[in-house]
């Protein structure tokens, strides 16, 4: 079995379960095995429940939850 905190994906970054220690970092957002999105963290909740990702030409900023299964990797 595989130790998911050695995993890291191409671009080197690692899963992180700290949210609220993100802002300001750049992210990939991934759910169910599948790449969401890469960007920008704008703002995270302190309990690391959610986080905001920037608005980045025409997409809009966008909520993410852990409630719903996203994992973050940085």
């Amino acid at each position: 079995m595989t130790d998911i905190g050695l995993v890291k994906t191409v671009h080197g970054r690692g899963l992180r379960k700290d949210w609220a220690q993100l802002t300001g970092h750049t992210v990939e957002v991934w759910l169910l095995g599948d790449h969401i999105l890469t960007g920008v963290v704008e703002q995270a909740a302190d309990d690391d429940s959610v986080l905001w990702i920037a608005a980045a030409g025409p997409s809009t900023r966008r909520l993410f939850d852990k409630s719903t299964g996203y994992q973050v990797w940085a």
